[in-house]
């Protein structure tokens, strides 16, 4: 074996391993979170107990051997392998804009408001912060991927989907997903920046192994779910708050009545005061997909990887040489 390939197999590992470790959904810890709720609203609901048993509610067999959620494992492992090859850092590195905007504020303000603070308020304020803003600025970009021609071209990859499983938060074109963690390391940064400056440099954020506590928590209290077959409401009050797993499977439908809402990852109270909340009411079966005329793409990683990027680029050109953007194809 060359040193060559030794390094591609162990930047692919480390790829994979990214995706497997607590800071990713499909971290054992997170799916048995999403496991042992299943298992209790198969345990709650009478109906389902009288269709299937408990392992095959939890486990659906189905669901993981549809042509859709293995074409969800090949692009997964693509994508590793395509970031071992061609690894690109992303362009706002959450530290860089934490230390520049941090010394700015310094040279022009001096001493942080809260610089008295004990540690534990300045680690509180800087995780809630962090938290808060790297939520929003998701729901951002993630309305803005439905409303954008261009990214929408991209994003299509991942409704293009038929079938949720936890498999399907990694349908993602690899372009869509650097932009994404380019505006999440910005907000960071910029959360990280303030609060150094503001709590003069005593800044932490609460961890559980070794990442960030609340989104850690939170995936592991069923977020897996999500992109699933299994329908859990939080009710119509906490779903201006919280965004449940029933609200995000109603964002995939392709139910026109469903289309472009629920843009929230974590907090619904985004979606409730830009106008685009809604709430799941009761328990309804749905279907996921795009319509053949919609979608810009087959059903070959290939064409997942290419052909959104084919068709971005045709968009540009277009804008270049009318001088406006053409119309839309059908942005959900």
């Amino acid at each position: 074996m060359t040193e060559w390939t030794q390094q591609l197999l162990n930047a692919f590992g480390a790829e994979l391993a990214a995706v497997l470790g607590p800071s990713g959904r499909l971290f054992g810890l997170h799916l048995l979170g999403a496991a042992l709720v299943a298992g209790a609203v198969w345990a709650f609901t009478p109906s389902l107990r009288q269709r299937s048993g408990l392992l095959g509610f939890v486990l659906p067999v189905h669901l993981f051997l549809h042509p859709s959620s293995l074409l969800d494992v090949r692009l997964l492992v693509a994508r590793a392998l395509l970031g071992a090859l061609f690894f690109v850092p992303a362009v706002w590195s959450a530290q860089l804009v934490a230390v520049k905007l941090a010394l700015g504020l310094s040279a022009l303000l001096d001493r942080g408001p809260l610089a008295d603070v004990s540690r534990g308020w300045a680690v509180a304020g800087f995780s809630v912060a962090a938290f808060l803003l790297r939520d929003l600025t998701r729901y951002g970009v993630h309305r803005a991927a439905h409303r954008l021609p261009v990214l929408w071209a991209l994003h299509q990859v991942h409704h293009s989907a038929e079938v949720l499983t936890p498999l399907t938060l990694h349908r993602t074109h690899p372009l869509e997903a650097l932009i994404m963690r380019g505006a999440s390391a910005l907000a960071v940064g910029l959360a990280a920046g303030v609060s150094s400056w503001a709590f003069h440099g005593r800044i932490a954020a609460w961890e559980i192994a070794g990442v960030e506590a609340l989104g850690f928590v939170w995936t592991a209290a069923g977020a897996n779910l999500r992109h699933s077959h299994v329908w859990v409401s939080y009710g119509r009050a906490l779903e201006h708050l919280l965004v449940s797993p029933a609200q995000h499977q109603l964002h995939h439908s392709v139910d026109p009545r469903h289309h472009d809402r629920n843009f929230g990852e974590a907090l619904a109270f985004w979606d409730w005061a830009f106008g685009t909340l809604l709430v799941s009411g009761p328990r309804r079966r749905l279907e996921f997909g795009l319509a053949p005329g919609v979608r810009n793409h087959g059903h070959s990683v290939a064409s997942l990887l290419l052909d959104p990027v084919l068709a971005v680029l045709g968009r540009v050109r277009g804008v270049s040489s009318t001088g406006r953007t053409p119309s839309p194809v059908a942005p959900r």
